[in-house]
């Protein structure tokens, strides 16, 4: 499995009230549905205002790198892609998803199912 993040910094002068961002929020939102070889997919604004931060952010995952280029290659993709890029600049990594560590319910916390990790 593969993770595909991709964060994204609208340039200057562009603002979340532009009908461009909004159409372009609005293929984002549609990607999961669009293209088939997306296991899941998550996106949205960023919520917090620190200096390093980025405004909009993707996370997808896949099966495999056949997947992932399937996905890069897929016209809808390349349409979302191209929406954003007058719109912002961006930085990406595609990384192996690592299996899920073993978690257990944490008794003592005040709302009794938080989950921690163990070692």
């Amino acid at each position: 499995m593969i993770h595909h993040i991709v964060l994204f910094r609208l340039k200057p002068g562009i603002t979340w009230d532009s009908p461009e961002v909004r159409a372009a929020e609005e293929l984002q939102e549609r990607m999961g549905e669009e293209i088939p070889d997306l296991r899941a997919w998550t996106c949205g604004r960023n919520i917090t205002d620190r200096a390093a931060a980025h405004d909009y952010a993707v996370l997808g995952l896949l099966d495999d790198e056949a997947a992932l280029a399937r996905y890069l290659a897929h016209p809808f993709h390349r349409r979302t892609a191209e929406a954003w890029t007058a719109l912002s600049d961006r930085v990406l990594a595609d990384i192996p998803a690592r299996p899920a560590p073993p978690t257990t319910r944490f008794p003592h916390h005040p709302e009794g199912d938080s989950r921690v990790r163990t070692r």
